[in-house]
């Protein structure tokens, strides 16, 4: 199944973030991108400003669609060349020689991919933290109630539903405080041109870039080509965080066995059987567990993008175009599941209190 999959867009996928990854809005950023960079080049003398005023109002006003750059990325290997050839037929000659001047396709491509990523930020973080004020609810509501803990799938000893409704909360606490350190080096401009190295703009080429970042909203930096390390960090970071949701949905799923009928994953019905109609499956906490494993080897994949050979190497490269949007939309889908569960989630006090006695008279009997 792939981000693209309608059958599945609603239960494996996030037709919100799909929006904000899909190939119309890296085209949008992209063009954001040249209309920033020649606006950054005017304050900074390499372009005369009319220029720029001209590249921006006519990109703004630029439609390009996905299927436009299919033919041109199949030719390079990349939808920038195609895209900066679709622009400049609006454009004047003074502008066409202007246009993405001393930058490379990747300065484009890996800024755009941040202006993505910032704002996926935006929605998962909001979503995050809601989840947790959800699971707060839950813990005061029901975090009394006692219940049996279990270790390596046996009865251990009695606890409290809110002893594990914490194990699922601190940890997504602790995520909200790693994304705000993330964010300080995942959201950086790139541009390094050919080869990295600025060549095209001589000595003035950290203040363009400075010039650059401020114009798009991002934060100075040098020249990461092949430097992978902060995408590698947030797509970890995405990975545990769909194994944080993926480990709450296991736990579900072993509560509300119809053994143990701790749980009601969703309260409002679902998870009906075509076989057995008496059945209600926890179908968002099976979906949790399986985006959880989907997400850590999407991640496995995306490490191998550190192996980024010399100054450029698409080998490496194409491995983010794949895993990126992917773990993306797989974080938010678990998101989105995860915040139904928690405000729909069914707790049967009574049967936790059975389940303890259950327990302990065996014990008792047993000495």
């Amino acid at each position: 199944m792939n981000y693209h999959s309608a059958i599945f867009s609603k239960y494996l996928g996030d037709e919100q973030i799909l929006q904000l990854v899909s190939d119309e809005a890296l085209i949008n950023k992209m063009l954001q991108v040249e209309i920033a960079l020649a606006k950054a080049q005017a304050s900074t003398g390499f372009l005369p400003a009319n220029v720029a005023e001209e590249i921006k109002d006519s990109l703004i006003q630029l439609k390009i669609k996905p299927v436009d750059l299919s033919a041109g990325t199949l030719q390079n290997g990349i939808p920038v060349i195609t895209l900066l050839s679709l622009a400049k037929e609006k454009l004047s000659d003074d502008a066409k020689k202007h246009l993405h001047y001393g930058a490379t396709s990747q300065d484009v491509m890996d800024t755009a991919q941040v202006l993505i990523i910032k704002d996926v930020i935006a929605v998962i973080e909001q979503r995050l933290k809601g989840l947790i004020q959800n699971l707060t609810l839950l813990y005061s509501q029901y975090g009394d109630t006692p219940c049996m803990a279990h270790t390596r799938g046996q009865q251990a000893i009695p606890v409290t539903f809110g002893f594990k409704v914490n194990v699922w909360i601190q940890p997504l606490q602790r995520q909200v405080q790693r994304l705000t350190e993330i964010k300080q080096r995942v959201l950086q401009v790139q541009l390094g041109g050919a080869a990295g190295n600025l060549s095209s703009y001589q000595h003035k080429g950290e203040k363009l870039i400075k010039a650059l970042a401020d114009e798009i909203g991002l934060a100075a930096s040098p020249s990461w080509h092949t430097q992978r390390d902060n995408f590698c960090e947030f797509t970890n970071w995405l990975a545990m965080l769909s194994g944080l949701l993926g480990k709450m949905g296991a736990d579900i799923l072993v509560m509300s066995q119809s053994e143990i009928n701790e749980l009601v994953e969703n309260a409002d019905g679902g998870g009906k059987s075509s076989a057995m109609p008496h059945k209600s499956n926890p179908i968002l906490s099976e979906a949790l567990v399986a985006l959880a494993k989907i997400n850590a080897n999407l991640q496995s994949q995306q490490l191998q993008s550190l192996v980024h050979v010399n100054e450029r190497d698409a080998t490496a490269w194409i491995l983010e175009w794949n895993a990126i949007p992917q773990m993306i939309i797989n974080a938010g889908a678990a998101l989105n599941h995860s915040l139904t569960i928690s405000t729909k989630i069914k707790v049967n006090t009574d049967n936790m209190k059975k389940n303890v006695e259950g327990f302990l008279n065996n014990r008792n009997n047993s000495k």
